[in-house]
This record gives C-alpha cells, sequence and structure tokens, in this order.
C-alpha cells in the first residue's frame, strides 16, 4: 500500500508539473477532481499516459534526438586530435 502512495504522489505531482505549466489556463482541470482523479487511478493514468499521450511524447522527442544525434556522429567520421 505504501508503494501505491508512492508511486500515486510521485505520478500526481508529474502530472501537475505537466498540466499547471504547459497547458493553457482556460483548459486546466479543476484542482480537487485532478487530485482525486490522480491519486485514486494512478496507474490507469500512468497507463494510458505511456501509449497516448504526454509520456508518450516525451520519451519519441527524446529517442528521436538521441538517434538523430547518433546518426550525426556516425556521419562526421573518426574524430582527429589537433597538435
Amino acid at each position: 500500500m505504501t508503494t501505491y502512495f508512492v508511486f500515486a504522489t510521485l505520478w500526481t505531482l508529474y502530472m501537475a508539473f505537466e498540466t499547471y505549466v504547459f497547458s493553457r489556463p482556460q483548459s486546466r482541470p479543476y484542482f480537487v477532481g485532478f487530485l482525486i482523479t490522480h491519486m485514486l487511478l494512478a496507474p490507469l493514468s500512468f497507463v494510458m499516459s505511456l501509449t497516448s499521450g504526454v509520456l508518450r511524447e516525451r520519451l519519441e522527442v527524446a529517442y528521436g534526438e538521441a538517434r538523430r544525434s547518433k546518426k550525426a556522429f556516425h556521419r562526421s567520421g573518426r574524430k582527429k586530435l589537433i597538435g
């Protein structure tokens, strides 16, 4: 039960940060409803976000940038020391 509360609290804090920092003020949910929803349904919310939400978007962007950086590094050839 303690593990669930820790996970739910961390997930709720992350979603609060994402919601209240990056969304327009008009589209923000009511605070108490937001807390109830995310504390009670944290596992469901996490899975939904991982499959089609904010978390998936963040992961795709991070992996895409890493892949592009890796390709650019390999294209540049062997690094030469000057001196």
